[in-house]
Formats: C-alpha cells, structure tokens, sequence
C-alpha cells in the first residue's frame, strides 16, 4: 500500500543527467518513452510508467498491475506542464482511488529537482524529490510533509 501512495504523490518529471538547460516543456522530453520502476524494499512492487508530450502538455500513465497484496490494479494519470507567467512547472494527479494533487516545481539546473503539494485530498502536503542519476535512470524520493527530512520510500525508475 505505501507503493501506491508513492504514486498518488508523485510529481513524475525528470531531465537528463547534468545541468539542465533547455526551458519550459521541451526540457521534459528526457522523460518520453517507457520506464520501469521499482520501490525500494518492497518485493512486490513494479510498475510501468510512460510519458508522452503534445502541445505543451506531459500526460504520464502509470500502472501496476496487480502483484503481492494487492487485490486490484493501481492507475495513476498525471498532467504536467510549464506555466511561463509564473516561471514554474504546475502538475495535477489522479488515480482509480480518487486520490488526487496539485504540485508546483520551480525551474531546475542540476540533477535535483524539488516538487512541493499545493493541495490534495487529503490536505496533507508533502513534497518529492526526483535525482537524475544518469540518462536512462532517475531516483524518486518521497516525504510526507514538507519539512521532513527523512524520506518516507524511494523509488528507481529505469528506461524500459
């Protein structure tokens, strides 16, 4: 069950290994294709993440079927795009448990990026980090609220 709330506050965005130079959406075209990611010290934890960009707009699909205790597929449908007047990326998520989030990044320009809850479901705000280990691998780090500093699960995301 942690894995799925993983998902629910996923701000899924990565860039390439390095400074990130590129702004706005075309940045985001690191992530387009098909990856596989894993939570660390859940056995039973795969799931498929593929990302697609049109007009300005990044649609993320992410599934995990059915495995271990979970009785039921997860789906997870995140929108993320850059907002120019406010100079940030905005993002919105939504999965078949009506778990839902607002989240906001600002511009990166190393392998860190930072995504922060504006709102959610359940009021709850935490934030994501995502690292950028190299150009066919991210790591998904997350935490509960939004000083925390130790993280709650950290996941590995590799190019399928």
């Amino acid at each position: 069950m942690r894995f799925l709330v993983l998902f629910a506050l996923i701000a899924a965005v990565a860039a390439p290994a390095g400074a990130q130079t590129t702004a706005g959406m075309a940045a985001m075209q690191y992530y387009v294709g098909t990856w596989a990611c894993v939570a660390a010290g859940e056995p039973d934890s795969n799931s498929t993440a593929t990302y697609a960009i049109e007009n300005g707009v990044m649609r993320d699909s992410v599934v995990i079927p059915a495995q271990g205790k979970m009785t039921a597929p997860y789906q997870l449908t995140i929108v993320t795009t850059f907002d120019p007047k406010n100079g940030r990326y905005v993002q919105t998520s939504l999965d078949n448990q009506a778990t839902w989030a607002v989240s906001f990044a600002e511009p990166f320009t190393g392998n860190t990026e930072e995504w922060v809850n504006n709102a959610t479901f359940d009021g709850k705000l935490g934030r994501v980090e995502l690292v950028r280990t190299d150009r066919n691998a991210f790591d998904i780090i997350g935490y509960s609220t939004i000083s925390q500093a130790k993280p709650d699960y950290k996941v590995s995301c590799h190019r399928a």
